[in-house]
């Protein structure tokens, strides 16, 4: 069954996520477009602008050394317990945890240089997310 861009819920996008192979296989359009996942995830989650940044943040750091997935591997797989450390002082939504994993797993995927590649599309979803959660909370 196919899925309009405009009727997508949250769940569909954990799904079709969980669907991939690896990140670098999803369009830009199905998760940067208006009512694409990064529209649906800004909009379903009762996320604070600050964690939000904070998970951002550390994000562009590593993308600033990537050029080799050796020199952002020990950096990337420690975001998974800072993730969930976030997650269980109730700091992050559990929808927006769950996302985050599944869009993490799809990016230790292939040789090194997929895996980049893969990065690289996590960096620009995470950054579509920020900048809808922004359009969605103009004061936060």
């Amino acid at each position: 069954m196919v899925i309009s861009m405009s009727d997508l819920t949250f769940e569909d996008v954990k799904k079709e996520i969980s669907a991939l192979d690896k990140l670098s296989d999803l369009e830009a359009k199905k998760y940067a477009d208006t009512g694409g996942y990064a529209d649906v995830i800004a909009r379903a989650n009762n996320l604070k602008t600050t964690q939000l940044r904070k998970f951002f943040s550390a994000i562009r750091s590593m993308e600033k050394k990537a050029d080799s997935w050796k020199s952002i591997e020990a950096d990337f797989y420690l975001l998974k317990p800072q993730l969930a450390n976030a997650r269980g002082r109730d700091l992050i939504p559990e929808g927006f945890y769950e996302v985050m994993k599944k869009m993490m797993d799809k990016v230790d995927r292939g040789d090194d240089d997929e895996k980049i590649e893969n990065f690289r599309v996590f960096v620009r979803f995470l950054e579509s997310i920020v900048a809808y959660h922004k359009f969605y909370n103009p004061r936060s």
